[in-house]
């Protein structure tokens, strides 16, 4: 069925964070002589970490004006209302996924049962058999222990952990490119996702405030037990670079930023083997603290406010800046969001060819709904 030709409007309608409002998008679905039909969307949240927890999908019909022109937006002739899951089994029946009658499970992708679903498909074991084997038996934990050990179901649960990553990067990069987030959103973004910063982490420490005067953002565990502390400032910061006369050179703020990590690492060298023996007598937790390593997280290129700055321009100031620091070193939001795709793609071709060496032509086809297919409201 082709869709009717015109044009097509949408507009934007700012939120409010005094009431939990991000903000809402609308569109024109007609535009007729009696009857003007519209559908919004609207988000609802924590404004301080970026959470939404809420969303209404609206439809509402106005009839034409009683002066013979244009349309009555006062009063809304017809209008009904989805929120939350029911929109996204609207979006699936539009899409139609439910070719076939039937009963449907909705399977999160990242979780334990789309794991399980991803080993399934790879391996070509029916799912109604396995049912029936568990169901018998019970030993959950060694049937996908067995499934995960095959080349194709190991290639289906690193591609599931693989997606679910990307919708982390992906959030990532959304908050960071938006205008005002601040650090506190872009710290719960990244939370206890430690591989964003690479493979030599192995976690984050429990304990956040290391010293007796500091609280770190992010204390990263490296494999060898060190730390390495992660500053976090928001990704919004104009004045991330600035020119002085021939150059670009950072701003203000990078420097201030720079000098903070300094003194927690000088209070790490001061205090680390007192709290090294306290952490591990007291709390059973071994961190090796001499020498510890620090990142500033700060800015965003597409936030520079400098006329005719590039890209490049401010790569360049920020690596001239980074040369002259020995245990610090400085990172934009679009250098860790970037580092962290270029990751997942090579972790992808190592899945792709795991699995073409087991035989199978690809992980997870088939007409099985999944929720995560579509991007967020």
């Amino acid at each position: 069925m082709e869709g009717e030709e015109g044009d097509l409007n949408v507009w934007h309608v700012p939120g409010d964070d005094s009431s939990g409002k991000f903000g809402s998008v609308g569109i024109e679905l007609k535009k007729g002589p009696r009857a003007y039909k519209a559908a919004y969307l609207a988000s609802y949240g924590d404004p301080d970490t970026g959470e939404i927890k809420k969303q209404e999908l609206r439809f509402r019909t106005y009839g034409s004006s009683p002066w013979g022109q244009g349309y009555d937006f006062d009063e809304v002739s017809s209008s009904w209302y989805c929120e939350n899951g029911e929109i996204l089994r609207l979006a699936a029946f539009l899409n139609e996924h439910f070719a076939e009658p039937g009963s449907y499970r909705i399977i999160k992708a990242g979780s334990i049962s789309g794991s399980i679903l991803s080993i399934l498909e790879a391996t070509g074991i029916d799912a109604a058999e396995l049912g029936r084997a568990l169901a018998e038996r019970g030993d959950v934990a060694a049937v996908v222990s067995g499934l995960a050990s095959t080349p194709a179901g190991l290639a289906a649960t690193e591609a599931a952990v693989i997606a679910q990553r990307r919708q982390v990067v992906a959030h990532l990069k959304q908050l960071a490119e938006t205008p005002g987030t601040n650090e506190t959103k872009m710290q719960a973004s990244i939370g206890e996702n430690f591989w964003l910063f690479g493979g030599k982490y192995t976690g984050v420490a429990s304990r956040r405030d290391m010293t007796y005067l500091d609280q770190h953002d992010i204390p990263l565990i490296c494999s060898d037990g060190s730390l390495h502390i992660v500053e976090l400032k928001g990704p919004h910061i104009p004045r991330l670079v600035r020119r002085h006369r021939n150059h670009w050179i950072v701003g203000n703020e990078v420097h201030e930023a720079v000098s903070q990590a300094q003194n927690y690492l000088r209070a790490l060298d001061e205090q680390g083997l007192n709290l090294q023996a306290t952490f591990e007598n007291e709390l059973g937790v071994r961190y090796d603290m001499r020498r510890a390593k620090a990142t500033v997280l700060i800015g965003h290129p597409d936030h520079v406010n400098a006329q005719s700055v590039t890209r490049r321009s401010i790569e360049q100031a920020i690596r001239t800046y980074n040369s002259h620091l020995t245990r610090v070193e400085v990172l934009t939001y679009a250098d860790l969001v970037e580092s962290a795709e270029r990751a997942l793609t090579f972790e992808e071709g190592i899945a792709e060819d795991r699995l073409s060496v087991s035989g199978s032509d690809s992980v997870g086809d088939s007409d099985t709904f999944d929720f995560d297919d579509f991007p967020p409201f």
